[in-house]
């Protein structure tokens, strides 16, 4: 027996491969990002490319920003009905890069209450590095860790650095300010 496929109206299939070139269009020019977001260095992505790009900062020691923990994200307690969220802090890592995916560990911190962070000690000029950032904290008293900050696809990995790692550059030489 044939089943003859369901014709639609003309109107409705263009607006269908509208929609969807639309979103797709969207979607290529805005990195995808898990975990806490970015604020500086920014994450930026050329349309229809897979990974961030490497974006220069202002400063050969630059502050580092991201968005605090978004509780929303935290799921309740089937218990009490509720989620109590505590000791939230944050930890950074920067790598300068080795290879493509792959590099050297140069700078970490733990503990951070801020949701920003000047390295003390100056990076080398004209230099490219991976950074990342995540969240510790309790919730109903248990220890938890959000995953790495990653941007470009989305590559989920047990590892930093990787291809994923938010980037950025530093200037050939400080600036004047």
């Amino acid at each position: 027996m044939m089943v003859n496929p369901i014709r639609l109206p003309a109107w409705l299939s263009c607006l269908l491969v509208w929609s969807v070139v639309a979103g797709a269009v969207i979607a290529c020019g805005k990195p995808a990002v898990i975990g806490l977001r970015p604020d500086y260095p920014p994450v930026e992505k050329k349309w229809y490319a897979l990974l961030a790009e490497f974006v220069e900062v202002d400063s050969l020691a630059p502050t580092f920003r991201w968005q605090p923990l978004n509780i929303a994200l935290v799921a309740p307690s089937t218990t009490t009905g509720y989620a109590h969220v505590d000791k939230v802090h944050y930890e950074i890592r920067i790598w300068r890069t080795v290879t493509k995916g792959t590099g050297k560990l140069v700078y970490a911190r733990d503990r951070l209450t801020a949701t920003e962070h000047r390295i003390p000690l100056p990076l080398s000029p004209g230099t490219r590095y991976f950074w990342s950032v995540r969240a510790h904290f309790e919730i109903n008293g248990r220890r938890r860790i959000t995953e790495w900050t990653l941007a470009g696809y989305l590559l989920r990995a047990e590892t930093v650095p990787n291809e994923a790692c938010l980037r950025f550059k530093t200037p050939l030489a400080e600036k004047r300010k």
